[in-house]
This record gives C-alpha cells, structure tokens and sequence, in this order.
C-alpha cells in the first residue's frame, strides 16, 4: 500500500513540475539536424552583379543595379539638382521597390567617342575652363584641374546634395569614389599632356565629403589609399579578370606601394584582409573577352574572384544568357553564402520552452557588411506565423569561413497537439520581409529555411 502511495506521490509531483509533460512529449521536440552546405545558384540582397540601371531585362534578374551621374547631369544650373532626372532614367523608384541596391559613382570625366565636356557649363565657365581638353587613345573629353579650389568647394555641395537626397538609408549600399580622373578611377593619361592627379592632401579634400553624405553605405577606392586605412573604406579593381593587373592590385592590398600617377612612395597602404571589415566589388576587364573569361579560362577568373573576396561586379559583366555556366559559378564565389551546419532543438525542463541553438556557417568569400535582423519563426501548417522571435547576432561578424552559435526560444503552451515548421529568416530593413535564402539544403518556404517540422505531433511522425 505505501508503495502504491509512492508512486501516486510521484506522479503528482511531476504533473505539478511540468516533468511528466518531458517525460511524455519532450523526446518529440528534442532534435538534432545538420545541414550540408548548396551549390545552387542563389540571388541574394546586397552581392551578385551590377547591371547598368537602365537596361531592365538583365538588371531585373539581380539585386544590385549600376548607376554614375556625371556631374553635367547632376547640376546642370548651379544649385540646382536634376534628382527626379537621375531617378527617372535609371528606373531608381521601381529598383527600391523591387528591394534592389544601388552601386554609385560620381564622374567629373568620362572620355568618349564625340568632344564634350562632363562638368556643368557653369562650372566651367567659372574656372574659365581651367583644365584639359584632350583627344588621346582613351578618348576625348575634359579633364579639369582638381587642385582648383572653385572646383573643391562645389564638389562639396553637390556631394552634401546626394547624400541628402540618397544616403538616407542604405538603397545607395555601395559608393564608389569616383570624382576624379578618367571614368573617376583616380588616374589621367597623363603621358598624352594632361596634368597629373593632384596629391594626397588635396584628394581627401574629394574624400570627406562622401563619408558625411553616405553613413549607411560602404564607400570605396579604386586603390588602397591611405584613407582606406585611416576611414575604413572598401576597394574596388576595374580589371578583375585581368590575371596581371588583380594581381598588381592584390599586391597593393597586401604591401602597399607607389602611386605612380603622382609618384608619392607611401600612398598606397597595406589593408591585408580589408574584405573581412569592408567591401570589395569591380567589375570585369575590357581587356579581355567575355568568351576568355566565363569559357575558356573559368577556373583562373574564379581564382582571381575568390582571392579577391569580392561582393559584386558590374557594370562589366556577362549579360548574355549563352555564358550560363560561368554567370552562376561567379555568381556562387561572390559574398556571403550563409547556412545553418546544425541546429539543435530541445524543451526545457518543465516543456513549456523550446530551447533552439544554432551553428551558423558562412561558406561564401566575404560577410555582408549590414547587420540585417534574422529570426526563428514557428509556423502553422498553412505556413502562418504563430510566433517569431528576434535571434542574437551580428551578421557582420559572420566572415568567410568562420561558425557561430546563437540561442534562441520559444513558448510552447498549447502546441503539442499542433502540426509545426521551425525556420529561419533574415530581414531586409527596407523591405520589413525575409530577403537571403540560405545556401543550404532542404525546404524553403519563400525566403525562410525549414529548420525541422512537427506534423501532427501526437500521433504522426516527424520530419
């Protein structure tokens, strides 16, 4: 009789616990899953290709879209900015609507086939064309004397302008500097008789006015110049592809050098792994042909993207759909790649938590450089949310290669009867919606991962 008492004891005990509850439905939460990483071809926010904004059908497959605005285009009255011309043009209201970013360039010269000028006819006219017009195996345009100080204080404003109109928030995700030299690549044909690039004091004149204007995007330079050291900034290379110039310009990245379009000893600075804090992009060599990179020689035009640890490339890129193949592999070895290698699941003690731990992977080259929101949420079997909660990371820090955990929870009060999928998703800020898809296997319900799934978890079995 009193061990009948006993166990009755017990039982009550562990009813008043939550015990029994484990005991009964806790082994159906407690999962395991790992995930093996994916070779499909993923367009995901913020990496990929930079299609010029204005050509719809290839710029529509991507996330990112081109855009420079010379400066005749900008100012074509002095104070006065054609904002809804630039918008109009390069399609920018349905590209933000779309969730797209934006890859930007100022450009004070442009060469080009036909004489022209690319500042404002007012500016030129108050410099009294102080400057060079040139016609030389570049082209023919206008390259202005940067040192002139009417010059620097109106590159100033329209600088300030942009940014009060477009660095709002990060549509504008990529700023290029450009401002100076030809196509605002910090170099002037100098040999044909152009006067050379002024020196470092006066270029980050040109410098800091972008990193007021844009605080939500990753600015960069063609180089890595003193102030990719000094203000963090990212680097592009215009030549990727080109197996001697990446490497030159790896070798800037890593020892520094020369800057020979001035002769200053010290101004290009060693930022070995500048890719892990800021971004890298470019796009493809004019020098070579699309068939050299994506046919012929693919393996050595990944070699040269994957060292790189590039983020995008445009507006140089592949737009025929014939270089399938190599669109995709490029297209896999660009930015992050995120997935979850496993994810542990498990109830708490008195079941009326789900406890969830996971160890998140990136298998791309690089990390995103916004720290996006990402949340666990549990959904019905009509795929409604019945709860989501916010997980604890810092996407940024997830660099190429590196794993780190998190943990999260869930109540589970009145769900052991309910048909269940545990997923993952991170949000675009613009968007308020789950924007990356997870380089990994299994489901994928729009852009959230399908962790593990509970269907009908009384009497069925799970998945």
């Amino acid at each position: 009789m009193k061990f009948y008492k006993l166990i009755i004891y017990m039982i009550t005990m562990l009813i008043a616990g939550g015990s029994l509850n484990l005991i009964l439905f806790g082994s159906k939460w407690n999962k395991t899953v790992t995930f093996e990483k994916s070779n499909e071809v993923i367009v995901n926010p913020l990496i990929g290709y930079a299609p010029i904004a204005e050509y719809t059908s290839v710029a529509e497959k991507y996330s990112l879209v081109y855009v420079d605005v010379t400066w005749r285009e900008l100012e074509p009255e002095e104070g006065v900015y054609d904002f809804a011309g630039i918008d109009e043009s390069n399609q920018l209201d349905m590209w933000r609507e779309q969730g797209k970013r934006v890859v930007f360039r100022f450009v004070l010269d442009k060469p080009g086939d036909k004489k022209h000028i690319d500042i404002p006819d007012w500016l030129y006219d108050k410099i009294d064309g102080d400057g060079d017009v040139y016609d030389n195996s570049y082209g023919k345009g206008f390259s202005p004397d940067y040192e002139n100080e009417i010059i620097i204080k109106a590159h100033e404003k329209a600088i300030k302008a942009i940014g009060e109109y477009y660095g709002k928030d990060d549509f504008f995700a990529y700023v290029e500097l450009g401002s100076l030299g030809h196509w605002g690549e910090w170099h002037v044909n100098y040999e044909s008789g152009i006067e050379e690039m002024p020196d470092e004091a006066i270029r980050d004149l040109y410098i800091k006015p972008y990193l007021t204007a844009f605080p939500n995007a990753q600015i960069m330079m063609r180089r890595s110049f003193t102030p990719v050291k000094t203000y963090g900034l990212g680097v592009f290379n215009d030549m990727t592809g080109d197996a001697d110039a990446t490497a030159e310009w790896l070798d800037w990245i890593n020892k520094g050098g020369e800057y020979t379009q001035t002769g200053e000893k010290f101004a290009i600075v060693p930022v070995p792994e500048v890719w892990n804090t800021a971004a890298v992009g470019g796009e493809f060599t004019s020098s070579v042909t699309m068939d050299w990179l994506l046919k012929y020689h693919l393996d050595e035009t990944i070699e040269l993207v994957r060292s790189s640890h590039m983020s995008f490339i445009g507006p140089k890129m592949p737009e025929k759909d014939s270089y399938g193949e190599g669109i995709g592999t490029v297209l896999n070895n660009l930015g992050y790649r995120f997935r979850i290698n496993k994810a542990k699941i498990n109830s708490s003690f008195n079941g009326k938590v789900l406890k969830v731990s996971l160890d998140w992977t990136n298998d791309g080259v690089a990390p995103i450089y916004w720290d996006w929101d990402a949340y666990l949420y549990l959904l019905d079997e009509n795929n409604n949310i019945t709860q989501k909660k916010e997980i604890d990371i810092e996407l940024t820090r997830l660099t190429s290669g590196k794993t780190i955990r998190t943990y999260s929870g869930f109540s589970l009060e009145n769900l052991s009867d309910k048909n269940l999928k545990l997923c993952i998703g991170i949000v675009d800020p613009n968007t308020g919606e789950p924007a990356i898809k997870f380089a990994m296997g299994g489901e994928r319900i729009g852009n959230l991962s399908v962790l593990y799934e509970w269907i009908n978890t009384t009497n069925k079995n799970n998945r």
